[in-house]
């Protein structure tokens, strides 16, 4: 267990190791030559700028946390083994999302680093240098970004929601049907539809109002740990994408500005799933 004092040490460590980061990401961000790796699918890229931003996170908590243990996207991909959360202090990191976007120059990327201790997160830190965002959570002291306190929107109706819906997800062929059909669900009530190809960010702009409802299936941890509690911070609703409790490290979530908007997003993917089920029979 991590006592107040330590929760307060280990974010103020994070927070220094993520800023040290963001000029990392904007020398890669602004290179012309990224050295650009496929770690799997096509679109799965890595690029050198993500090790080294988990390398300086890492081997910088480590110095100040030895008995702390990480979940990290390049060392989980790198030594193959099963992602298992346990009881102890646990980083989960991912030293940069939205690495398409990262590659391409489109600003939308960031460094996303959650702290969680007894299966319960407790620290929530995204950053986008592209767009000098900092996000930043503690658990029970609300939500802040560049320092100032954020809240969701707390929309209730679809109708008046703008939500994120990231179609890319389509890439994994189970989910394809499902993720086209729900998007047709949404934009026909909501506002309108938004694709950022970054969960994390997505995440994060829920907590601080900019969208208001977001569901996703086929991540790791790292994509939703910081964005989950930056939402629930802000006075936001994480669920499991088949209605009650999420499991951080089954990140099939829909998360929202209110439970109400919740509610309704897990009603019109419960009907989706439902009639696809029916067809296939």
């Amino acid at each position: 267990m991590c006592d107040e004092n330590e929760i307060k040490a280990a974010f103020e460590t994070a927070l220094e190791l993520v800023k040290q980061c963001n000029e990392i990401v904007l020398e890669g961000f602004r290179s012309a030559s990224k050295q650009v790796e496929v770690k799997g699918k096509h679109w799965d890229l890595v690029t050198v700028y993500d090790q080294r931003v988990e390398d300086i996170l890492i081997a910088g908590l480590r110095q100040q946390f030895p008995h702390h243990k990480f979940c990290a996207e390049e060392s989980a991909f790198a030594s193959g083994a099963k992602l298992i959360l346990g009881p102890e202090p646990t980083w989960i990191i991912d030293p940069i999302d939205g690495t398409v976007n990262f590659v391409r120059g489109v600003p939308f990327t960031c460094i996303s680093v959650a702290l969680a201790v007894n299966h319960g997160l407790q620290i929530a830190i995204i950053a986008n240098p592209t767009a000098n965002e900092l996000f930043t959570a503690i658990k029970g002291q609300g939500s802040f970004l560049n320092g100032s306190r954020i809240h969701t929107r707390n929309t209730k109706e679809l109708k008046d929601a703008l939500v994120g819906h990231e179609f890319s997800i389509g890439s994994y062929k189970p989910i394809r049907a499902a993720l086209f059909e729900r998007g047709q669900r949404f934009i026909a009530e909501c506002v309108g539809l938004r694709a950022f190809g970054s969960a994390a960010l997505s995440l994060a702009y829920i907590a601080s109002g900019q969208i208001d409802a977001y569901s996703i299936q086929y991540l790791k941890p790292w994509d939703i740990a910081a964005g989950a509690l930056l939402i629930q911070e802000a006075g936001g609703t994480v669920i499991s994408i088949t209605g009650g409790q999420y499991d951080i490290m089954k990140p099939d979530i829909i998360a929202a500005s209110s439970e109400p908007l919740a509610q309704t997003i897990l009603n019109i993917v419960r009907d989706v799933d439902e009639k696809l089920a029916q067809i296939k029979e």
